[in-house]
């Protein structure tokens, strides 16, 4: 343990792929070895996500600056875990929670806990020279999830274009990953003629993480453009979609209704809408229906679309106790495992692992404020997740987590892209 024991942790202000302040920390062992780790943040965001620390100051980047959880970290967290073993990561995590003691990590920052968290993880790896999948993993690596690409944008992140927030693309019958990534890029290569055809000879426009700007205001049109692409590319029949609705985003609390495309809807309507696009197209799952805090109409969702699973995001938060509650009211047989939704490495797995030892399947995800080093593939690829969400195969946080799957096949022979067919429903 002496080797690895933490000497000296450290903090400093940088900015994400957004051009947005992110909280870096180095955790520093008697060795000389350091994990550095940064926590990302979302722009669609669950209102039970993990506390995002911030300073507050309009003069600076319009009060996102992290100078105090800068602070908090090297006042606070590290005093606690100097001397502690590096390669004990449940040790330090309870750590952690204990400084912490709230439910959302409000005191001292999911930013800072995370970023902390992920950090003693990379020391631990460079201490043992093994991949972060490896170091995670609590068996041999037999699957290795899928990439999948979000290709349209709209809702929070396209503001004026489909209230659906993302359309994507995934490669379910991909016999490796080498095979599902390149069919995600010739589908991305060939989707700009066919949007171009669709809006009579005008340049698509590229949106927030990527993905292009929805073309209409109905989700559908770009389903059929998709759909076009992939056969263009001649892969119809390896592929299936996901819809990101984040409803949550449009919903009114007062009225219990949603704003779809300028009308007021309620939750059978909703439900009625998505319905209808299952019976066209195969969707493998389809995320955040409903609003975050509906249990009630998730549950009837989950029962009336029989083509698809539903999928929490802003509903589960990667959280174990809302994991637990979406499986008793039967609300949704998967999840989006967003790390920082939680703030520590340790309270992360757990919930993936629990989820998936209960049926579900989990579906790991980049956020828009991303590093172009996000550990979340490997940390997916570790607990046995499906399929990665991220944007297409282009810039460097989407590439990174591509690369980190095809790594992963690469290292582990026998591994086979994750085996959707228990859960297909179409």
């Amino acid at each position: 343990m002496i080797g690895s024991a933490i000497k000296d942790i450290k903090a400093r202000e940088l900015i994400d792929c957004k051009g947005k302040p992110i909280l870096e920390v180095d955790v520093i062992t008697e060795d000389g070895v350091m994990g550095r780790a940064a926590s990302p943040s979302g722009i669609s965001t669950g209102e039970h996500e993990a506390f995002v620390l911030r300073d507050g100051d309009p003069n600076w980047y319009d009060g996102n600056g992290v100078s105090k959880a800068k602070e908090i970290v090297e006042t606070v967290i590290a005093p606690a875990l100097i001397g502690k073993d590096a390669l004990d990561q449940k040790g330090i995590d309870e750590i952690l929670i204990e400084l912490d003691g709230t439910k959302n990590k409000s005191k001292l920052g999911g930013n800072s806990t995370h970023s902390t968290s992920l950090a003693v993880m990379r020391a631990g790896c460079s201490t043992l020279h093994v991949p972060q999948y490896k170091y995670l993993a609590e068996g041999p690596i037999t699957s290795v999830p899928l990439p999948t690409s979000d290709m349209f944008a709209g809702g929070s992140y396209e503001d004026d274009t489909m209230p659906v927030q993302e359309t994507t693309i995934i490669p379910y019958k991909a016999k490796t990953i080498r095979e599902a990534t390149a069919i995600l890029c010739k589908v991305y290569k060939i989707l700009p003629d066919v949007i171009r055809e669709f809006q009579g000879g005008r340049r698509p426009e590229i949106g927030a993480m990527s993905e292009y700007i929805a073309p209409s205001t109905d989700f559908m049109d770009c389903m059929d453009i998709l759909y076009e692409a992939a056969k263009r590319a001649k892969c119809e029949d390896k592929v299936a979609f996901h819809l990101d609705c984040a409803f949550s985003e449009i919903y009114n609390k007062e009225r219990k209704t949603y704003n779809y495309c300028g009308r007021e809807v309620d939750t059978d309507e909703i439900i009625g809408i998505i319905k209808a696009a299952t019976e066209k197209y195969n969707f493998l799952y389809i995320e955040d229906i409903l609003d975050e805090n509906d249990w009630e109409g998730w549950a009837k969702a989950s029962k009336e679309l029989t083509k698809t699973v539903l999928c929490g995001d802003d509903l589960t938060v990667t959280n174990i106790e809302y994991i637990k509650k979406a499986l008793d009211m039967g609300a949704c047989g998967a999840f989006v495992f967003k790390p920082n939704q939680v703030g520590t490495v340790t309270e992360a797995m757990a919930a993936q692992k629990y989820a998936i030892e209960h049926g579900m399947f989990s579906v790991p995800s980049i956020r828009a404020g991303g590093t172009s080093d996000d550990p979340v593939a490997d940390m997916g690829t570790a607990g046995g997740a499906a399929a990665v969400k991220l944007g297409p195969p282009k810039f460097g946080h989407a590439i990174h987590i591509v690369n980190s799957l095809l790594r992963a096949e690469d290292e582990n022979p026998g591994a086979k892209p994750f085996d959707f067919a228990p859960f297909i429903k179409f």
